[in-house]
């Protein structure tokens, strides 16, 4: 009876414990965020779920246009885009030469509209898009990716001009008049947080979506900003990135 009881107890302690044992999670993707969202959760919820951990998003400005059309929010496509893994990409590999890499801070923003939330996360995560496809650096960081690293440069910007756009204006007047536009103003600094090059990159939504929402209008502000950004930096010929 002794070796019976023994062994219910193992059982029972056995049962117990795997019951408790954390069990492996595949990471959070762009799909998985929409199927969230398609069930009724609400933002918040998902955010808590997005910040739980571990995540595999995807975010070209292709992949946010079909998160912002699935119906998922700003502040859920910003969590998204604030997760340590999607911040910068996949350039934490231990091979990599981070002799010439880049910190990508998080954009900020003086505008208060609330059409504006969102667009300077979208705008960074295009920035980073643009820089990876020019190859400009070796590795791009996050905030947290670049603890304790020392970057070849260092990029910041802020949102300080917006205007949502106005279809009537569009409509009605035409000419140009009434589209959407976004202002940023970039700063890059090197490794030493030394100043090296500062200009206010301004795009307006192009004159073919005239007659197109004004949402959509600044879907495509986040990519014109991003290739203006680059084209100028490029332009700008700063010493330590032309060696």
């Amino acid at each position: 009876m002794k070796r019976i009881g023994l062994a219910i107890c193992v059982l029972i302690a056995g049962s117990v414990f795997g019951a408790t044992r954390p069990q492996s999670t595949a990471p959070l993707t762009n799909d998985d965020v929409i199927s969230l969202k398609k069930a009724g959760l609400s933002d918040d919820l998902i955010v808590l779920k997005i910040n739980s951990g571990p995540t595999k998003f995807r975010t070209d400005p292709s992949d946010l246009v079909a998160l912002k059309n699935a119906g998922i929010s700003d502040a859920v496509i910003g969590a998204i885009l604030k997760t340590p893994a999607t911040a910068a990409g996949s350039n934490t590999n231990t091979a990599t030469d981070l002799s010439r890499a880049a910190l990508i801070n998080i954009f900020g923003s003086t505008v208060n509209d609330p059409d504006a939330a969102g667009l300077p996360d979208a705008t960074r995560a295009a920035v980073i898009q643009v820089l990876k496809n020019k190859k400009m650096f070796s590795a791009l960081l996050s905030p947290e990716e670049a603890a304790g690293k020392k970057a070849l440069a260092e990029i910041s910007s802020e949102l300080v001009d917006f205007a949502p756009g106005n279809v009537a204006a569009r409509l009605v007047i035409g000419l140009g008049t009434g589209r959407a536009h976004a202002g940023f103003n970039f700063v890059v600094k090197d490794g030493n947080g030394k100043m090296l090059w500062k200009k206010t990159i301004k795009e307006t939504a192009s004159f073919w979506s005239n007659s197109a929402s004004s949402s959509a209008q600044r879907s495509e502000l986040p990519e014109k900003v991003a290739k203006a950004f680059v084209e100028e930096l490029q332009k700008a010929k700063i010493g330590i990135l032309a060696q």
